[in-house]
């Protein structure tokens, strides 16, 4: 299965906030709070909220809701993936960044997160409400992060950057109303340290 998109950062890690599209120019990404009591969508704020050990920081975008997250921190980038009409997945590290000696066990850990039923081992981590049914994942540190407002993706899903290297995010449609996320982890048959790890944005 051909990803949707592919977003990268310049470095092996990549956090990205999730929310609705239709508010992308909410997001106040640059400007830190006034006291470290509250939490905004700073990027430096997001990660100190995943510092505590959560496996999702909340942020507010405008009057909707986000959540900001890191999948694995050694590829840099993510995949995204349709599995039916409600239910998307952001995978990483995405297939191209697996070793191609192992190809069909690969393939085989991949065709396992990519079903309906490995939902049912995944952990629920928030509800994300999405009211134009337009999901935006963008890497935090991504300094147009205002350009998913107005992308349509038309039944697909749109990829945009800012200028500094490659894609950083992308819009997909997701449907209206709320919608569970909940992570997997599957392990790599031949190597403990290795991990496919799996966000499902699943509507409701």
């Amino acid at each position: 299965m051909e990803p949707l998109a592919v977003i990268s950062s310049q470095t092996a890690s990549l956090t990205v906030a999730v929310f609705d599209a239709s508010t992308a120019k909410d997001w106040v990404h640059t400007k830190a709070a006034a006291t470290k009591a509250q939490f905004t969508g700073h990027p430096a704020e997001i990660m100190r909220g995943l510092g505590k050990g959560e496996d999702v920081a909340p942020i507010d975008v405008g009057a909707s809701n986000g959540f900001a997250f890191e999948l694995e921190g050694t590829s840099g980038k993510i995949g995204l993936y349709r599995i039916d009409d409600r239910t998307l997945a952001l995978v990483a590290p995405p297939r191209a960044a697996w070793p191609a000696a192992n190809a069909a066990e690969v393939d085989a850990l991949f065709a396992e997160a990519l079903t309906t039923a490995a939902i049912d081992e995944a952990a629920e981590v928030g509800e994300l409400e999405l009211t134009s049914g337009r999901l935006a994942a963008v890497y935090i540190w991504n300094h147009k992060v205002g350009m998913a407002q107005g992308l349509v993706p038309d039944g697909g899903a749109v990829t945009f950057g800012d200028g500094y290297g490659e894609d950083s995010g992308f819009v997909v449609e997701a449907g209206a109303g709320a919608h569970r996320m909940l992570k997997r982890e599957l392990t790599a048959p031949w190597d403990d340290a290795l991990a496919l790890t799996v966000m499902y944005v699943v509507r409701s």
